[in-house]
């Protein structure tokens, strides 16, 4: 029981050192504006539906309905994408503490950390200055200088981005178009938005081939 309350003392007391630390880096306004995003997919699938309405009438109906669900399945996606970000390294004791004693003496004389390298640690962890939290290595060990053991790696870490102003976990990279970043590999977890963006591209090759179809059956029937 003593241990516990000992516990629960610490906790208390790490946590009464959060509130004292700078806050968090406020997002920039640039590449941050999802609006042209979503018009580009909405012109881009309304021409697949023009297109697809001119293929000949014994086909016209089928077709229009794989691109109308090849569209709804892509506004979805960006619906996702958009609206639910992707996850980030939030600031609580466990992934805050211990603070880097030279970030701990620029806080503690009340500068900033400004200019200052990320910190690195035995176990390979690397505390970001800018966010304030510890970051999680790789966890992937291997050899092999591949393409597919590089992005298992990174999907593992976490990134700081200039325009989210946030380290988020698996980052790949930031969509200026839709103004949000792309990370993790999705899932019902909801890890990340990477696999939500690969159906919407997937679903916009279909379409395509679906409009590609439509063209086809119109020039043989012309």
């Amino acid at each position: 029981q003593s241990q516990a309350g000992g516990r629960v003392a610490m906790k208390a007391d790490l946590e009464a050192t959060l509130p004292k630390l700078p806050p968090l880096p406020s997002p920039t306004s640039t590449g941050r504006s999802p609006t042209f995003g979503i018009a580009l997919v909405i012109v881009t699938f309304a021409a697949f539906i023009g297109f697809t309405a001119l293929s000949p009438s014994g086909l016209r109906l089928y077709l229009l309905i794989c691109t109308l669900v090849e569209t709804g399945v892509a506004l979805a996606c960006v619906w996702i994408v958009v609206f639910v970000e992707p996850p980030h390294i939030q600031r609580t004791p466990e992934s805050t503490l211990p603070i880097p004693r030279e970030v701990e003496t620029r806080l503690a004389a009340g500068q900033t950390t400004e200019g200052m390298e990320n910190v690195k640690d035995e176990s390979g962890r690397t505390f970001c200055v800018r966010c304030l939290v510890w970051r999680p290595s790789g966890g992937v060990e291997s050899k092999e200088d591949t393409i597919f053991w590089r992005r298992r790696a990174k999907r593992q870490t976490a990134h700081h981005c200039r325009y989210c102003q946030r380290c988020v976990i698996g980052h790949d990279h930031h969509c200026s178009l839709i103004g949000r970043c792309i990370a993790g590999e999705g899932g019902a977890r909801g890890s990340g938005n990477l696999k939500y963006v690969q159906l919407g591209f997937a679903m916009a090759g279909l379409a395509f081939l679906t409009v590609c179809v439509a063209l086809a059956g119109t020039a043989f029937t012309s």
